[in-house]
């Protein structure tokens, strides 16, 4: 199944050399498309600045189903692909969200994608377990070299590919029908 080509225009639409907010309509209308708003469930764009450090923001989507978090969309530029230090903002930056709210969530898997341009990266926490890793498994920071800890070929696929449509759309299905078990409350 391909995306819808409202979706596909709003993509293309992005200019050559992106900010995030460039990038967040195309999110946007992707995750509607996916999480219709006539549904239980709810896209919600967010916009943060990490720190007094730096001056960018941090772009991302919370979905919930009702009033619970079930999955997390963040959004960077192409360019941040190529730097160690911003795939591993990125990557720590998702880790932090799966582990606070990996105890609230009412499905037993929390999915997240980092997205830099339209290149993924899947990231997913079993939320049945407290010793549960996060899937990709972290790499640690040498404190006297540099080390990757988020490599690039963890983004490997593109929203605009039928693989990266497809692997996203699997993590969509999963989501949903793991909602599906959710007692009214």
């Amino acid at each position: 199944m391909t995306l819808p080509a409202q979706v596909i225009l709003q993509f293309q639409a992005i200019p050559p050399n992106p900010r995030e907010s460039d990038l967040s309509g195309a999110y946007n209308k992707l995750l509607n498309c996916f999480f219709p708003p006539d549904t239980d469930f709810t896209v919600t764009p967010q916009c943060l600045i990490p720190s007094l450090r730096s001056r960018r923001f941090i772009v991302s989507f919370a979905v919930f189903h009702r009033t619970s978090l079930v999955f997390v969309l963040q959004v960077k530029t192409p360019t941040d692909l190529m730097y160690i230090s911003s795939r591993r903002s990125s990557d720590q930056w998702i880790r932090e969200v799966l582990g606070d709210f990996a105890d609230q969530c009412p499905i037993p898997t929390l999915h997240a994608v980092s997205a830099m341009g339209t290149r993924l990266c899947f990231y997913q926490l079993d939320t049945t377990n407290a010793s549960a890793e996060i899937v990709p498994r972290s790499i640690l920071q040498d404190p006297i070299r540099v080390t990757d800890t988020a490599p690039a070929e963890w983004w490997d696929c593109d929203i605009l590919d039928a693989n990266g449509e497809e692997r996203l759309r699997v993590v969509v299905d999963l989501i949903k029908e793991a909602c599906k078990n959710i007692p009214n409350a």
